[in-house]
Order: structure tokens, then sequence, then C-alpha cells
């Protein structure tokens, strides 16, 4: 009897080491883990200026030193969506340690100023400031920008068959109507509604009339065209 004892206490002994070895080694397989899966590089890939992509990379430094499998995308999308200029962008975890991000810039539709200070307006929605660009040729516009409007109004030209390049300001009114320079010599006056049939008839005039001395088109009263 006193050797079953013994037996068993050896028996308790032994779970009880192996239990301290197997958390010991659970320990030790938790440390490895996390330091195999913590983010260590985030890569970028975009066209967008140099200045603006070090901004972008410096607003994601939270996410180093951070678990992989922590991180949520949709962090890293409230970050990203804060940059206007950002038209589109992807992101990706490449395990075990690197974010992949990649960026493409807006492109930008036209300009305007919003107290003496020039804004740019992205085919995004948004508006662009702090920023330089050169040799690119945009339209103005005049007046309070309503950026959805503007961008129903430029769909609208688009989808009649216009190039927009050939329009050169806009100038916007309260009442919602436009005005519009068209190869900075025609100015084109919009009415507030059926605004569809208006351009139809643009469409046509400008096809189809010699617009050489023509200096203004009015569309705004219903069924009557004003050429001047």
């Amino acid at each position: 009897m006193m050797l079953q004892l013994i037996d068993k206490k050896k028996i308790y002994l032994y779970l009880i080491l192996l239990t301290i070895l197997i958390s010991i080694h659970n320990v030790n397989f938790i440390e490895i883990f996390n330091k195999i899966f913590i983010v260590d590089k985030i890569n970028i890939k975009s066209n967008i200026n140099k200045i603006t992509n070090d901004r972008i990379y410096k607003s994601l430094d939270y996410f180093y030193d951070l678990n992989i499998f922590s991180i949520n995308p949709d962090e890293i999308s409230k970050i990203l969506n804060k940059f206007n200029i950002i038209g589109e962008y992807k992101v990706k975890k490449k395990y075990p340690s690197e974010i992949l991000i990649e960026l493409k810039e807006t492109n930008i539709l036209a300009y305007f100023f919003n107290n003496n200070e020039r804004t740019y307006l992205g085919e995004n929605g948004k508006e662009i400031k702090n920023i330089e660009l050169t040799d690119i040729d945009i339209p103005l516009i005049i007046g309070k920008v309503n950026t959805s409007n503007f961008l129903e109004l430029r769909k609208k030209l688009i989808d009649k068959g216009f190039e927009f390049d050939n329009f050169k300001k806009f100038y916007a009114f309260k009442s919602n109507r436009w005005d519009l320079l068209y190869k900075n010599k025609i100015l084109i006056k919009l009415p507030i509604d059926d605004l569809e049939n208006s351009l139809n008839k643009l469409k046509d005039i400008i096809e189809q009339t010699n617009i050489k001395n023509i200096k203004i088109i009015d569309l705004r009263v219903k069924n009557k065209i004003i050429l001047s």
C-alpha cells in the first residue's frame, strides 16, 4: 500500500510539472506569435505627390507595432478618407507583418476661390486645398459652389457628347441656374428647369449652326432660343 501511495504522489507530481511546462511553452508560443505578426512595414503605392504621400505615411504610424490580426481595415480607411486628394484606395494585409495600400489621386475637375483661397474640386466630390498644380487646364467656377449640382451638370454635359474641357468658366447662381463660357468666347445661359432638353438644343446649335459670330446663346425661356 505504501508503494502505491508513493506512485500516486509521483503521478501527481508529474502532472503538476507537465502543467507548468505546458504553461511555460504556451507563454513562449504567444510571445513568438505576437512578435511574428507585429506590423513592421506599411507600403504605399500611389501616383500622389511626395509631400502628400509623406503626410499619409506619418498618419499611419499608429498601426506600427500592432498585431496585424487586430487591425480593422476600416480604421485605416477613416484616416485615408481625411485626405481629399485620394480618389480610390485599396488596403490589404500581407502576412505576417506588412500592410499594403494602393492609392489613386482623384481627377481635378475645376477650381474656385473661397475667402480668396484657391480651392480645387475633385471628381470624388471633395474640396482640395494646399496643393500646387502646374500645367493643368481646368475651368473656373464663379459664385457659390454647390458640389453635387456641379457634378450633376458635368455628367449631363458629358452624356450629351460635349467635351468638358471646352467649357472654361461656370457661373453658379443662387437659384441653381448656370451660365457656361464655351471655348472662351460664347456665353451659354441655361434655364433652371428642363435642363436635359436645353442641352439637347445646345448640342444642335453648336453642331449645326455657324457659331463664329455668336457671343451669347440664351436658353432660359422655354421653347425659345436667343442668339446674339
